[in-house]
């Protein structure tokens, strides 16, 4: 694992810097929970540096579909902090660093995050809801305040998309409600872009920390129901999701391709090599070092 540079994390005071690894060549972040929610309130906390950080909750579907647009593997590769969102992507992580039984990087969902920014929220730090669809924000504010009396939603806007026409309306409203932190639903790889092509506009603002949390708006809206706690902890949230919802099988035929891919780029980083076929698949996707040629043979341990 290579650390990042002390600039790029959401470094807390007295933690050593952040190490990472990569899975499909997507950055996980190997954090655990408690520092994770560190470094998002030292983010929030003053005095601040005058910059908007970018937290990504990485899953399967955003490994691949960063495997097959490289705008969104750039973005991805930008944010500040990215968290393993799934449990398939904390245990590839966990496989590629430090061992499987280790707890780094821990999970850390949209849902999780936008709860920890809500409670953030009753010491100053004021949250502004983006995107869902109608009516879903202003639900799914509801639910926050319900939950975490006290906190602050400087406002919610489900109008706009991810498109770059619609931006400076966002902008303006979140600009005069005055929130230091926001939530953005607009989709897996929208919601990524949209913050990465607008932190500027957002530090300047006031915005100090922004997370796309897609379909968690969902479930804090009540629209879409959680897992029972039992299946949220085997990692199996998805297969209750698909059960509820059938119609959700194309999106989520990404997750045995991604147990695949994962598998072989392990096997490959082993010495295995049954694992060069993971760099045949996707049609023309780097997964490893791209100063690394596809057909060297057997890689070095």
């Amino acid at each position: 694992m290579d650390p990042l540079p002390p600039s790029s994390v959401l470094q807390s005071t007295g933690t050593p810097e952040t190490a990472r690894v990569t899975v499909l060549g997507a950055r996980v972040d190997m954090l655990d929970e408690r520092d994770a929610h560190a470094r998002l309130r030292i983010a929030l906390g003053d005095p601040w540096d005058g910059c908007c950080r970018h937290v990504a909750t990485l899953n399967p579907e955003y490994v691949i579909a960063a495997r097959r647009d490289p705008h969104f593997a750039a973005a991805l590769a930008r944010a500040d902090v990215v968290t393993a969102d799934g449990i398939g992507v904390a245990v590839a992580a966990r496989l590629h660093g430090v061992g499987l039984w280790s707890c780094f990087p821990a999970r850390v969902t949209g849902v999780t995050v936008a709860e920890w920014l809500a409670a953030e929220s009753c010491a100053g730090s004021p949250l502004f809801l983006l995107g869902g669809g109608e009516g879903v924000a202003e639900a799914a504010a509801v639910t926050l305040q319900s939950r975490f009396p006290g906190a602050v939603v400087a406002g919610t806007w489900a109008g706009g998309t991810p498109r770059p026409q619609d931006d400076a309306e966002a902008l303006r409203r979140i600009t005069k409600s005055g929130a230091r932190s926001l939530l953005v639903a607009y989709g897996a790889a929208g919601q990524v872009l949209w913050i990465d092509r607008n932190r500027a506009a957002l530090a300047l603002a006031g915005v100090r920390v922004a997370v796309g949390v897609g379909g968690a708006m969902d479930f804090l809206a009540g629209r879409v129901p959680r897992a029972p706690e039992l299946l949220q902890r085997l990692g199996l949230e998805w297969l209750y999701r698909l059960l509820r919802q059938p119609w959700r099988w194309r999106r989520q035929a990404v997750l045995p391709q991604f147990a695949v891919l994962a598998i072989l780029e392990w096997l490959w980083q082993r010495g295995n090599r049954a694992g060069r076929y993971v760099r045949r698949m996707d049609l023309g996707d780097q997964v490893t070092d791209p100063a690394d040629p596809v057909d060297t043979g057997r890689p070095s341990d």
